[in-house]
């Protein structure tokens, strides 16, 4: 129950309500749209039996039809949640004016209040809001019309069932919510597996590349440069001190490029090698790629350096066009020494 605690009314956060949205409102439309038949129904049996039926017997169908309008026209997990306290209690009270008509109407409460609250189980988002609709069920159903007395057989039976069938329409709620919560969970794994790089955190290469093929796809006059950044002398460093040092210093230096590039597509190429898409002129670009020079020296211990390769990101060409200019700055960037970094064909001493 712990771990249901933050779903009390909606969901932990904005992609969870997002997903919950999507998996709740076909049910919930699926749900409200059974009951309101089932009524018709039962009300045309009614009838049909001879049944005098009055117009006060419609006093529930526009609440019905008031929720089934919301879930059809729901953008939010919040808005389904509307609609399931209208469904359920509209439903709940137009059959509470149905079964009036029946020869033995507190014979009905027992199964209609159970019927009602087990279907309703599925449709609400927090446990919360699921619990009042649920208790205000039973109240619609049973105040002035609860099966026999207190203190009689049939009384005690009565509320047995009615306890068990609460507790019970309770506990599939809390499945239901845990089976979507643990749902959206492995989708988020699965997706930080296909676009995360498990070591440095940073997006990896196939993440990189799609969101910069969005960008290409977005017409704008902004300017962007890629820089290519990679690793001085990293086989040294695995070959002398081993992979778990070259780990740690992969780490840091994403560290450094995610922090100072809060706001730009950063990603993982591939071993060494790091990209960053930056948004802005050619001068913020060469400030940036200082900031990174200097910033991967200050976080390695000993001192570690990169070298940079920097390009205009070309909206009108493949990718792999402004990928290739970014690489060719980075080899006359380790050409003339290491540590600096390289705008078209022009040397920039090192920072």
């Amino acid at each position: 129950m712990r771990t249901l605690l933050p779903y009390s009314y909606y969901g932990a956060d904005t992609d969870e309500q997002q997903q919950f949205y999507s998996e709740l409102r076909p049910v919930a439309i699926i749900s409200q749209s059974v009951g309101l038949l089932s009524w018709i129904t039962a009300a045309v049996i009614l009838a049909s039996s001879g049944q005098t039926l009055h117009a006060s017997l419609l006093f529930g169908v526009p609440g019905m039809l008031l929720s089934l309008g919301i879930s059809l026209r729901a953008r939010s997990v919040r808005a389904l949640v509307v609609s399931g306290i209208v469904g359920t209690t509209a439903t709940a009270f137009a059959f509470r004016l149905l079964v009036a008509y029946c020869p033995d109407p507190t014979f009905w409460v027992l199964p209609v209040g159970t019927v009602l609250t087990l279907s309703a189980a599925p449709i609400f988002g927090g446990m919360l809001n699921y619990i009042g609709a649920a208790t205000t069920v039973w109240l619609i159903l049973t105040v002035g019309n609860f099966p026999a007395h207190p203190g009689e057989l049939t009384f005690n039976l009565s509320l047995l069932v009615m306890g068990s069938s609460f507790a019970m329409a309770i506990y599939l709620h809390a499945y239901f919510l845990k089976l979507r919560i643990r749902s959206h969970r492995a989708r988020r794994e699965l997706a930080e597996m296909a676009y995360k790089d498990l070591l440095t955190g940073l997006n990896n290469r196939r993440k990189f590349t799609l969101e910069a093929r969005r960008a290409q796809s977005h017409a704008s006059d902004a300017p962007l440069f890629f820089l290519m950044i990679d690793i001085d002398d990293f086989k040294k460093i695995n070959d002398t001190l081993g992979h778990d040092a070259g780990d740690e210093v992969l780490v840091r230096t994403a560290e450094v490029i995610a922090r100072l590039g809060t706001g730009h597509l950063c990603g993982r190429l591939g071993g060494e090698e790091f990209g960053v898409l930056y948004h802005g002129e050619a001068a913020q670009a060469l400030d940036f790629a200082v900031a990174l020079l200097d910033g991967v020296r200050r976080a390695t211990h000993p001192p570690r350096t990169v070298s940079i390769g920097i390009a205009e990101f070309d909206r009108n060409a493949d990718l792999s066009v402004s990928y290739k200019r970014a690489d060719e700055a980075l080899y006359l960037a380790k050409r003339h020494g290491k540590n600096r970094y390289v705008l078209s064909n022009t040397t920039k001493a090192a920072a």
